[in-house]
């Protein structure tokens, strides 16, 4: 509520300084304050012609109201039939656990190429079984001699490190 508004109610200066004299005064007579004419008044032969127009009223007859409506009963009784097709038509045996065997090649490899792992080739390889693997399987093509030639003069500084019998 806003308190900067006017507001339109207002007291009369020194009302509640003379208010209580003003209620005792009036509390003291004995004359009532309630007006002798009342604005309350029967018509002429109200009494004797109410058994007449009551009779009238009473001969018409009342638009009845069902408490239960048809199109209401239908509706519900649409609801719970499509309650019960739902709950029959559901599959309530649990479903079998999925495996990794469910999965196609195609969602495994979008997997690994939207996910960051964060993990270097070697320690891929450390994680990957070796048993019944051979080179070939790994390659779509051959390796030309050119080709590892050249990538071993640009990645090994060292040729020794690659005599893989000498180091174990």
């Amino acid at each position: 509520m806003n308190k900067n508004k006017n507001n339109p109610f207002k007291i009369p200066e020194g009302y509640f300084d003379s208010f209580e004299d003003k209620l005792m005064d009036k509390l003291s007579k004995t004359e009532s304050t309630i007006p002798k004419d009342s604005a309350f008044k029967v018509p002429d032969n109200y009494f004797e012609s109410f058994n007449e127009s009551l009779k009238g009223k009473l001969d018409n007859e009342p638009k009845v109201i069902s408490l239960f409506p048809i199109k209401k009963i239908i509706a519900v009784a649409a609801s719970i039939a499509a309650i019960a097709i739902i709950a029959l038509n559901y599959n309530w045996s649990p479903s079998s656990e999925l495996s990794f065997s469910d999965l196609a090649n195609a969602d495994i490899e979008a997997y690994f190429e939207n996910n960051d792992f964060e993990l270097s080739p070697y320690e891929i390889a450390e994680v990957l079984p070796v048993t019944n693997t051979e080179y070939s399987d790994f390659l779509s093509s051959p390796i030309e001699s050119d080709n590892l030639l050249d990538y071993l003069n640009e990645n090994v500084s060292d040729f020794d490190e690659l005599n893989i019998e000498d180091n174990e």
